[in-house]
């Protein structure tokens, strides 16, 4: 048995959980790297707008992960009570995805593409919950799921941080002797 047939086989892959873990920390990163190299830099806000970064960092590490899973999760049970099951996997992902736009930066690629790549995230974090929850208990499911959106936003982090230093290194080598 090779190591991806081991992988496939384990317990916690019974919901396809190491496959989309997987899957999401390679696309996050490959996403990030692209809007990096592709996008455009002068959309971006400018150093004296914008939070330190160690700040953006431990919200997106410690903070997001947990709690908007939480709220998010709180929601669909409300939205439960008050209208069954029925569209649940759309309206609850559509609410978080509202939160996340409150306070409206310029981005360095279309509003568009960020708002379908969070429903896409919020979805597949409710659905894990939901897969979850009677199998390993409400809160088991919950930091399941929170480790999903844990990998999110290191994997997007570390390819900011990966490509910033390509940039930065990029730029410092094309210097002309005497600039």
């Amino acid at each position: 048995m090779n190591i991806f047939q081991t992988i496939r086989a384990h317990h916690l892959n019974r919901h396809h959980y190491v496959d989309l873990l997987i899957g999401i920390v390679v696309f996050q990163f490959v996403n990030v790297a692209l809007i990096m190299f592709c996008g455009n830099p002068q959309d971006v806000p400018s150093d004296e707008e914008t939070r330190p970064f160690i700040w953006f960092v431990l919200m997106a590490l410690v903070f997001a992960p947990y709690f908007e899973n939480l709220i998010m999760i709180a929601i669909a049970a409300l939205h439960e009570k008050l209208f069954g099951r029925t569209g649940l996997f759309i309206v609850t992902p559509l609410i978080m995805v509202a939160f996340h736009f409150t306070k409206i930066q310029p981005l360095p690629f279309p509003m568009v593409l960020r708002i379908l790549e969070l429903f896409g995230f919020f979805y597949i974090y409710l659905k894990q919950y939901d897969l979850h929850k009677q199998e390993l208990g409400k809160h088991r499911a919950l930091l399941l799921s929170s480790s999903l959106h844990f990998a999110t936003n290191a994997s997007g982090l570390l390819a900011l941080y990966l490509a910033d230093m390509y940039i930065d290194a990029e730029t410092i080598f094309s210097a002309q002797p005497g600039e």
